[in-house]
């Protein structure tokens, strides 16, 4: 069964851009049919022209090879692995792998085709050996006993099968240390936090790497939004010591001056982070740091330095008044790929590199 979509709603996965008022002007692609679904096309696509010309693409959601007729695609017997890449984060929902560009170009340059139908400030190259692709898989078991439980690990239990729901890409060296450059969650699948889900792993991986990034700026206004909670849940995190590198930087700094603490003018005891600690601890580079601690009112200045002095019950107030959802959409166990250097020392020397770039694309297909 086919099921159709036709747009998105306003949810969590706002950086990932908003169905515009207008379909694509005729001579373009209006609709696609991918696996079970059928999704009105957002914005124009440079696909070939001639495979334009009937306004329907149908897609192999295994190799994403686009085909101008139904038939072509009940035909098409892909032998292309699948997933394919490095599997990097598994919970028993999703999975996401990590695809080099430079060895999977086709299939990733079909990717960027797909994801300019439904964003519009993307920029798409041709070149595209220079970025990492995380390709978001949803799981569903499948064959006997498979809706007794929710769908397995890899490995486990009944047979999985995988659904495309979207991606993000990065630059494998980005100069303006940027953490991701494209992020995508089809239609059909906003709502679910999906892309909440995304912007957290960039996080993780960039933590992972022992560095600080973000995104590719400019940020649309609802990507602003997205991450904008993304920031505010995870440095609250951060400075309430909930995050697990967080505590193990408070249990490694103690009582060695690293971490400070004064009272208060009640008595109570106020931690004290630099800003460049609470960038390496959330993976935030410096400056969207401190732009989220001035929005949350809890940016000072101590022994002329700027620096986070507070109270835990002020920074839960803070949560309290603002509404920030605390805890992650990840399932932390389930990063399946090793820390290079998190065991290091977490100083004052703030790392801001990570990835970024511009997402790339271009193929040629035959029916």
């Amino acid at each position: 069964m086919v099921k159709s979509s036709d747009g998105g709603d306003g949810d969590g996965d706002g950086a990932l851009g908003q169905a515009p008022s207008d379909a694509p002007a005729g001579g373009e692609i209006r609709r696609i049919v991918l696996g079970n679904y059928s999704i009105a096309a957002w914005y124009a696509s440079p696909y070939p022209e001639e495979y334009k010309l009937g306004g329907e693409l149908y897609i192999c959601q295994r190799c994403l090879k686009y085909m101008r007729h139904r038939q072509t695609l009940d035909g098409h017997r892909c032998e292309d692995p699948f997933p394919r890449g490095r599997l990097v984060y598994e919970d028993t929902a999703v999975a996401l792998y990590e695809v080099d560009g430079k060895e999977h170009t086709l299939y990733c340059q079909n990717m960027c085709l797909l994801s300019k139908l439904f964003l519009d400030q993307k920029t798409i190259f041709y070149d595209i050996g220079g970025f990492l692709f995380y390709i978001l898989l949803a799981k569903q078991a499948w064959g006997p006993g498979a809706q007794a439980a929710p769908p397995p690990r890899r490995g486990e239990g009944a047979p999985i099968e995988y659904t495309f729901v979207g991606y993000f890409s990065k630059e494998k060296a980005s100069v303006e240390g940027n953490n991701l450059a494209c992020i995508l969650v089809l239609p059909p699948f906003r709502g679910q936090s999906y892309g909440q889900l995304l912007i957290e792993l960039s996080y993780e991986l960039t933590k992972l790497e022992g560095t600080t990034g973000g995104p590719e700026q400019p940020l649309s206004s609802q990507g602003f939004h997205s991450y904008r909670s993304y920031w505010r849940r995870a440095i609250a995190q951060a400075l309430l010591g909930t995050l697990p590198a967080a505590e193990r930087y408070l249990q490694s700094t103690r009582g060695c001056g690293k971490h400070r603490a004064q009272p208060d003018k009640d008595g109570a005891e106020r931690r004290i982070f630099s800003l460049s600690r609470l960038a390496r601890l959330t993976g935030i580079r410096t400056e969207d740091v401190m732009f989220t601690l001035e929005d949350l009112g809890l940016l000072e200045s101590w022994c002329g330095r700027h620096t986070v002095c507070i109270a835990d019950e002020s920074i839960r107030q803070v949560v309290a008044d603002r509404r920030i959802a605390l805890g992650m959409r990840m399932d932390p166990d389930g990063l399946l790929v090793e820390s290079s250097d998190m065991s290091g020392d977490l100083s004052d020397s703030s790392a801001d590199t990570a990835d970024s770039g511009a997402s790339t694309s271009g193929d040629d297909d035959s029916d």
